[in-house]
């Protein structure tokens, strides 16, 4: 097994994704299959899973196996959810035509515009 791919490297991975979801230790432990107890000596770094449960964990987190396996860096994740925004937009501007011409109008505008859009917005999602 590589060095990266080290208990302690999984459980800090594990414990990211699982914050990102909300989701809990038993919540996970069923959706993986496993014991509340395994998937505890998961977290703490005690045993590291099969790789059929890394697959399954990925598939839920909808990441890669390596994102749980490999030592990544904070600058990668917010890469990361960066890309996965952009995705959703895509796949929103694509369907919703409404949303596509608002996105184009929005583009369109210069600096001081966007920078009052942006207010309202921001005032909008407080409110």
């Amino acid at each position: 097994m590589k060095a990266e791919w080290s208990k302690d490297v999984f459980a800090k991975n594990l414990k990211y994704y699982m914050e990102r979801s909300g989701k809990n230790q038993k919540e996970m432990a069923a959706v993986v299959g496993v014991s509340a107890p395994t998937f505890n000596e998961w977290l703490k770094g005690k045993k590291f899973p099969r790789i059929d449960k890394i697959e399954k964990l990925a598939q839920y987190f909808g990441i890669l196996k390596s994102d749980l396996i490999e030592d990544k860096t904070a600058e990668h994740r917010e890469m990361q959810q960066k890309n996965s925004t952009l995705a959703e937009l895509t796949v929103r501007m694509r369907s919703d035509k409404e949303f596509a011409n608002l996105i184009e109008g929005i583009n369109k505008l210069n600096p001081e515009q966007l920078a009052s859009i942006k207010q309202v917005v921001d005032a909008f999602l407080k409110g």
